[in-house]
C-alpha cells in the first residue's frame, strides 16, 4: 500500500462528497455515504489549498508555490480553467453564488469573477495585502483577511 501525505481537504457545500490533497499532486474526490473513491485530479505538484463553488459544480485548487489556480469541472472531471493571479497563491474561496473567486498569498489578494453569459474571466479587485488566508464575509460584501503579521483586515 503506498501512504501519501494529505496537504488538504474540503467537503462540497451538499455534504455528499468530499475532496482531498496530497504531496502527490493528486486531488482524490470521495463519496461520503459510500467511501468510494469516485473522481481523480491530477495538478501536477503538491496541493496547497482546495475549494468547491458554492454552486457545487466547481472545484478550485493550487499547487504549493504556485501563482496560478486551477478550475475543476466536476461534471465533466476535467480542468476547465487554468487563473494566473500574479503572485504566489496559499489560500483560495468562493464567493455563496459561484461566480467570485479569491487567492490570496504573502504578496496580495485578487478576485477573479466569472461571467456565465459570456463565460468570460475578469479581475475586479486586486489589493497589496499580505495574507495567510482569506474568506468572504456575509453575502460576499466583503474579504476576512489573516495577514502575515498576524491582523485580521475586513476589506469591503
Amino acid at each position: 500500500m503506498i501512504y501519501v501525505e494529505l496537504t488538504c481537504a474540503e467537503f462540497h457545500p451538499d455534504g455528499h462528497i468530499f475532496a482531498a490533497g496530497g504531496t502527490d499532486g493528486q486531488i482524490k474526490i470521495f463519496d461520503v455515504k459510500t467511501c468510494e473513491n469516485v473522481a481523480n485530479f491530477d495538478a501536477q505538484g503538491p496541493i496547497q489549498a482546495l475549494s468547491f463553488s458554492e454552486n457545487g459544480t466547481w472545484l478550485s485548487s493550487v499547487v504549493k508555490g504556485s501563482s496560478s489556480v486551477s478550475v475543476w469541472d466536476l461534471r465533466k472531471t476535467n480542468e476547465v480553467k487554468s487563473l494566473d493571479f500574479g503572485s504566489i497563491v496559499e489560500s483560495i474561496g468562493w464567493d455563496y453564488t459561484g461566480q467570485f473567486l479569491v487567492g490570496a498569498g504573502p504578496n496580495g489578494l485578487a478576485v477573479q469573477h466569472y461571467d456565465k453569459s459570456s463565460k468570460s474571466w475578469t479581475e475586479p479587485l486586486r489589493k497589496a495585502v499580505s495574507a495567510v488566508t482569506v474568506r468572504w464575509g456575509a453575502h460576499a460584501k466583503s474579504l476576512v483577511v489573516l495577514t502575515t503579521e498576524g491582523a485580521v483586515e475586513l476589506l469591503q
